[in-house]
């Protein structure tokens, strides 16, 4: 045993030392790559060894070491931002500081845990020999960036479809061969990372809207290495310099890996976010069989919006990480392992509360009524959700919120609950008061094709045997079949959730229906399988179908359950991914990873010639005094994101000859009066229209501007890269 404790010594400070080689000397992709792996797993792996705890599944240990190094790197990167705040280390957050002071902090850990813990198992070198078994598996991954480089490069979507055949064949070929059971977990991590590496390297730049404010903040925090929470200038900058999961946390990878700001969004946060269905496999498969953990969470991945919508949002994906690690350790039902397995919880808590405002309002409402319930209905139960972690959670989320910044997220919370209450009287048999969103998901509003009306019952079904499954869990629970209370309850509260989400006016909008119903299916996903289970069990009573499928058999009504979940999830999968729309030519089609080519002029896409434009203004326009003028859409995207124009010297184009500015703005006045930039996208020029509202549908055409078709005043066009166009205006 001491042999394999020195060897475990031996091999962490090696692969250390690799590491901090390769950054030193600057070897690209090696140091991208093992810097990546040492930075984002091995101190969280050394603290589990510290602490001396051992996971049974190194599924749940990947996992758990990938949470615990992203909280340590943030909070490191906050102690060192409060050091450069007091004047001792100028840029806190460069490169310099960071390599000196993460490393040595690495290095005591692994020492740490070589003298205290003489249980340590090592690195088995006749493991490694497999390391060709798994080879495979990498398969679907490296195609579907494949499939994005020839969609680039020769304008074909062929080998993109081929990744999405592939997929559906991979899945079900694991779903009913047993065999395969042991490689479950890298079968779900390649599919994962094929569907979000195609959805998130399909565009050049970031993609949607939360995330074009996410990446501002990131790079202002970038660019003068210090973390200031003050430094915004609308309420939603508040929120987001809030979060150390789109400040510090990028900042730090980005410096220490030395990778562009852009792909960290684009590459590093949707590999961590990958590790989110690998908590999922661990948490589902304790309650239930290896394929129903197996089948619901490639039913939670093939959803629309875990692999694109969420890509939109990188603080999410950072959040739902540390929200299923926290559940993990939960929902344990190991008593003894509680004390020592504090620590996982408390940075976990400290991982969510600096990484999403929305998702940890959503888990104190979680743990708080299951608190409440256990103690009402289930006295004597053992349960790790008690008043102490309750406090503990709730005192690091006020004080956050509260003190670091005031009026921000929390603001944000009560301000939903008040408009929600609010509206729950005059407005609740109001279906335009759900959102659009809520009217797309309940088919309500209209829908581009007749497919997308197919594809929207289809993921109304999926919703309907989710509650078909909730009823059946609580009727086993009542019998005291499988499922533990505390497990049930918290179900029960995602379901409560969910309706609320449909039938409370307003309520979706406080995290946005599409991202909170992804949040509810981090618990909800096992219900699809269950209800599809039901459905089938309900009808196989039915004599003549019994007769006619011979379902005497136990294992013969398994595999045709099996068979009638895979048919329904594959056709959702399909759907949801687009590829029936791009197959069939439907007029809307709905994945850049399928449809690259036909999405190319749409308003939100952020094009190289709109980033030329926006960084040429930002480094020869005098954009600190005089005004901008450009659509509501490039507002919020390019030049939010990738200007260094202040928001609120942005004015917006419109009909109008007054001055017209965003409503979250705080202070107008640009210094010289009258005289004025005039920036336009490729999509305007192209178009020869300005967006004022897309979600309503309202722009203007280029002609019917008085800013720029006004014989009084002198307007020039001084930049032009043959798609995007500013032009300078003077009386």
């Amino acid at each position: 045993m001491a042999a394999n404790n020195r060897r475990f010594l031996l091999y962490v400070l090696a692969f250390q030392a690799t590491v901090c080689v390769s950054i030193v000397l600057d070897i690209p992709f090696v140091r991208q790559v093992l810097g990546f792996i040492f930075f984002a797993f091995v101190p969280g792996y050394l603290l589990l060894k510290v602490f001396k705890i051992e996971k049974q599944h190194l599924t749940e240990t990947i996992v758990i070491s990938g949470g615990l190094s992203l909280a340590l790197l943030m909070l490191i990167g906050l102690l060192l931002n409060e050091l450069g705040s007091l004047n001792i280390i100028s840029q806190p957050l460069a490169f310099e500081p960071l390599f000196l002071f993460i490393n040595p902090i690495v290095a005591v850990l692994c020492v740490i845990g070589y003298v205290t813990n003489k249980n340590i198992k090592g690195l088995e070198i006749k493991g490694l020999e497999k390391l060709w078994n798994f080879i495979p598996f990498l398969l679907l991954p490296v195609l579907s960036v494949i499939g994005v480089l020839v969609a680039f490069y020769f304008q074909s979507n062929i080998v993109s479809i081929f990744v999405i055949i592939l997929i559906v064949i991979v899945f079900v070929l694991a779903a009913f061969r047993s065999n395969l059971s042991k490689y479950y977990p890298l079968i779900v991590i390649s599919i994962v990372l094929a569907l979000l590496l195609s959805s998130a390297l399909m565009s050049r730049y970031t993609y949607g809207d939360d995330i074009q404010g996410e990446f501002k903040v990131f790079l202002n925090t970038q660019n003068i290495s210090f973390w200031n929470p003050q430094n915004y200038l609308t309420p939603q900058q508040s929120s987001d310099y809030s979060m150390l999961s789109i400040t510090i946390l990028p900042t730090v990878l980005s410096n220490l890996l030395n990778i562009d700001p852009t792909l960290v969004f684009k590459i590093v946060f949707p590999v961590i976010f990958s590790l989110v269905p690998l908590g999922l496999y661990e948490l589902y498969q304790r309650q239930w069989s290896k394929k129903v953990a197996f089948v619901s969470v490639v039913f939670f991945a093939a959803n629309y919006t875990y692999f694109t919508l969420l890509l939109t949002n990188a603080k999410q994906m950072i959040g739902e990480l540390f929200y299923v690690i926290l559940f993990l350790e939960l929902l344990s039902s190991d008593a003894n392992s509680y004390k020592s397995n504090l620590m996982i919880l408390v940075l976990a808590i400290f991982g969510l509360v600096v990484s999403h405002y929305s998702m940890d309002f959503i888990f104190l409402i979680i743990i708080f009524f299951t608190w409440f319930g256990v103690k009402i209905f289930f006295k004597n139960a053992f349960t790790r959700i008690n008043a102490t972690f309750l406090v503990i959670t709730s005192s690091l989320v006020f004080f956050w919120y509260i003190y670091i910044v005031p009026g921000g997220p929390f603001g944000k919370f009560t301000g939903t609950i008040r408009t929600t209450v609010n509206s729950f009287t005059t407005e609740f048999f109001s279906s335009s008061s759900r959102g659009q969103a809520v009217q797309a998901a309940l088919g309500i509003a209209t829908r581009p094709s007749k497919l997308h009306y197919v594809g929207t019952y289809l993921y109304d079904i999926t919703i309907l045997l989710i509650l078909i499954g909730f009823i059946s869990l609580v009727v086993k629970w009542r019998r005291k079949e499988k499922t533990n209370a505390e497990y049930t309850l918290i179900i029960s509260l995602n379901i409560v959730l969910l309706i609320m989400a449909i039938g409370v006016p307003q309520f979706a909008n406080f995290l946005q229906l599409g991202r909170l119903y992804e949040v509810l299916l981090l618990f909800l996903s096992p219900l699809f399988v269950i209800g599809v289970e039901t459905i089938f069990k309900t009808f196989s009573r039915k004599g003549q179908i019994t007769k006619s499928l011979n379902l005497k058999n136990e294992n013969r009504k398994a595999v045709y359950s099996l068979i009638l979940t895979l048919i329904i999830l594959v056709a959702f999968f399909l759907f949801q991914t687009g590829f029936v729309y791009e197959i069939t030519g439907d007029p809307s089609p709905s994945s850049f990873a399928l449809s690259y080519y036909k999405m190319q002029d749409i308003p939100l896409l952020i094009h190289e010639s709109d980033v030329y434009s926006a960084e040429w203004l930002s480094s020869y326009g005098d954009i600190n005094s005089m005004a901008t003028y450009s659509d509501s859409v490039n507002y919020a995207h390019v030049l939010n994101s990738y200007s260094t124009i202040d928001l609120n010297m942005i004015f917006l184009l419109s009909s109008s000859t007054g001055i017209v500015r965003d409503v979250a703005l705080l202070y107008p006045v640009p210094k010289v009066a009258n005289t004025s930039y005039i920036y336009l996208g490729q999509y305007n020029v192209k178009n020869g229209i300005t967006w004022w509202d897309q979600t309503a549908h309202l722009y203007f055409n280029i002609n019917d501007l008085p800013i720029l078709n006004n014989t009084n005043a002198f307007v020039n066009r001084i930049y032009s890269n043959g798609y995007s166009e500013t032009y300078f205006r003077s009386p």
